[in-house]
C-alpha cells in the first residue's frame, strides 16, 4: 500500500515565514515573506513532481496521478504567492 504524504498548507506557510527572517530581529517584510511561500511552495511541487514521475516510471498510474495532483494544487498555491510578491515588492 502507498502512503500518501500530504503535507499540511498552514504548517508549510509557517516555515516558510519562520524561515524567512527572525521575528524579533526585522519588522515584517511583505517582499521577503511573500519570497519564502512562494519559494516553499515551488520546493513543495518539486517534490511531488518528482514522486508522480516515480510512480509513472513503475508504471503506477493512479499513484502517479494522485502525485500530480499534489503537484497542481501547491503550483497553484506559487501563483498565489507570485502575485502577492507582485503586490509587495516593488
Amino acid at each position: 500500500m502507498i502512503r500518501k504524504f500530504v503535507p499540511v498548507v498552514g504548517a508549510v506557510l509557517a516555515l516558510a515565514i519562520a524561515a524567512a527572517e527572525p521575528a524579533a530581529a526585522l519588522p515584517n517584510n511583505a517582499c521577503a515573506t511573500a519570497r519564502a511561500i512562494f519559494r516553499a511552495n515551488m520546493n513543495e511541487a518539486r517534490f511531488w513532481i518528482g514522486v508522480a514521475d516515480q510512480f509513472a516510471a513503475a508504471g503506477n498510474e493512479t499513484s502517479a496521478n494522485q502525485a500530480s495532483n499534489e503537484a497542481n494544487f501547491f503550483l497553484g498555491q506559487a501563483a498565489a504567492a507570485l502575485n502577492d510578491m507582485s503586490a509587495a515588492c516593488h
